[in-house]
């Protein structure tokens, strides 16, 4: 058995602005990375939702309209 920890953001919303911009920085100079599945179209709506219960995707899903 583990042990989670559990905390609420909303605790720590004074802190959001200085965080942002932490991680921004680290975004920009390359510390931080992040991975999107891009779909195109407004069509692709529906199979990139189902995708998301799949597994399909690796990170943010994004559907461009």
């Amino acid at each position: 058995m583990f042990s989670r920890i559990w905390f609420i953001c909303t605790n720590y919303a004074k802190d959001f602005p200085e965080a942002i911009e932490q991680l921004a920085g680290w975004v920009k100079d390359g510390q931080l990375k992040y991975t999107e599945t891009i779909e195109e179209g407004f069509d692709k709506l529906p199979e990139a939702f189902l995708g998301l219960f799949s597994g399909r995707n690796s990170g943010k899903m994004i559907v461009k309209a």
